[in-house]
């Protein structure tokens, strides 16, 4: 087994250094960038299985970066390495694999790179699907978020359509969001989020992009202020 990581650091040192350790791992073979403009032309031309990533960079905020990579590459692994500490929470919210605070100890590096093996190492079949656990009514329901193909604002919940049925979950559009676009999901309107892989049909009038056609006839509206993020994701070769 061969992991491929990408190391995104503004400073060519650090950057270098923990490409170094790595590629000095058995079965690792990693190369080092020092600005998103290169970072997303490697992932792109080269694909690769884990970035590590530094959040605070100049012109950059890696978590920003993060969740627009997640977009076009929802299998990627994500390591965040950072000197700042107090962003550990919003970096798992992003479905990060781990948060290491440099500099780095060849422990702690090692300790993420056992995580990622492990991962790798499963076969897609066995690898667990993130749920949501919907409560409503005195019953709970355990919902596998890869069966959700639409999310829609619904005032203090949020509607979970599947093909089979909804579920109105108690969160925010934004909560969801953070949860559904790693795996493939998109926001399309300030109301909705939608599957990527069920969109059938870009549909404009006079010329706008006004709407997303799905798989079983479902249409979901594009806001205007989500027009350019959401063709560049579906038009994307």
């Amino acid at each position: 087994m061969i992991v491929k990581a990408l190391v995104l650091d503004d400073e060519a040192i650090i950057a270098a250094d923990i490409a170094h350790q790595l590629n000095a791992r058995t079965g690792w073979q990693a190369r080092a960038v020092t600005s998103v403009d290169e970072a997303r032309t490697r992932l792109r031309e080269d694909g690769y299985d884990v970035l590590f990533l530094d959040i605070e960079m100049p012109g950059c905020d890696g978590m920003t970066f993060a969740a627009e990579i997640k977009q076009f590459h929802p299998d990627l692994y994500i390591i965040f390495s950072t000197a700042y500490p107090q962003h550990a929470a919003k970096a798992f919210r992003l479905s990060a694999v781990d948060y290491i605070v440099k500099p780095l100890s060849r422990s702690v590096l090692a300790d993420a790179c056992g995580r990622i093996e492990e991962k790798c190492a499963k076969p897609a079949s066995v690898l667990e699907s993130p749920r949501f656990v919907v409560k409503s009514f005195g019953k709970t329901d355990i919902v596998n978020m890869d069966d959700i193909i639409i999310g829609k604002a619904e005032r203090n919940y949020v509607a979970l359509i599947s093909p089979a049925r909804e579920y109105l979950h108690r969160a925010t559009i934004s909560e969801i969001e953070q949860d559904l676009v790693p795996l493939g999901y998109l926001r399309c309107h300030r109301s909705y989020i939608v599957k990527k892989s069920v969109v059938k049909t870009l549909v404009r009038k006079n010329g706008v992009l006004s709407q997303l056609r799905l798989e079983g006839g479902h249409d979901v509206p594009v806001g205007a202020s989500y027009r350019a993020a959401v063709q560049a994701a579906l038009l994307a070769v």
